[in-house]
């Protein structure tokens, strides 16, 4: 087998998992979120939205619920920035990897992209998970209702 065809299927593989960590901590963020609004408008207002809302949700709905709870607008560019990245690589990235259709050229290329794209993504997971630390300590910090 092809050293480069192996070694970009185990970097697709990589880069695939990461992208589902990426959604495990936007959902965690959110349920933290949820749990947070719920406790302060519990007297007030019927509030039933819970993780298990949001459990299947891909990255772009993760992203834009995240958006509407979450004020840090750089972190979020990033991460709408990486969507198409993560629909490439979860629909199409290995079919170029594949019998009569592996293609070295555009292996190399999204190979080298891929440098890239993991960084990015480990720097926008530590930033949610960051995100969601700062969120739990300030509801730690907050009285109940």
């Amino acid at each position: 087998m092809d050293d480069l065809r192996d070694a970009y299927k185990a970097t697709t593989l990589r880069i695939l998992g990461k992208f589902q960590l990426l959604e495990f901590a936007l959902k965690v963020y959110i349920s933290i979120a949820y749990s947070a609004i719920s406790i302060r408008v519990s007297d007030v207002l019927h509030f039933d939205y819970s993780e298990k809302d949001v459990e299947s949700f891909p990255l772009e709905r993760l992203t834009n619920v995240f958006s509407k709870l979450n004020s840090n607008k750089g972190l979020i560019l990033r991460i709408n920035k990486l969507r198409e990245e993560r629909n490439h690589i979860a629909h199409r990235s290995l079919i170029v990897t594949m019998g009569s259709m592996y293609d070295r050229g555009a292996v190399e290329d999204k190979y080298h992209g891929y440098f890239w794209l993991e960084d990015e993504l480990d720097e926008c997971l530590k930033k949610v998970i960051e995100e969601a630390h700062t969120l739990t300590k300030r509801m730690a910090s907050q009285p109940e209702n």
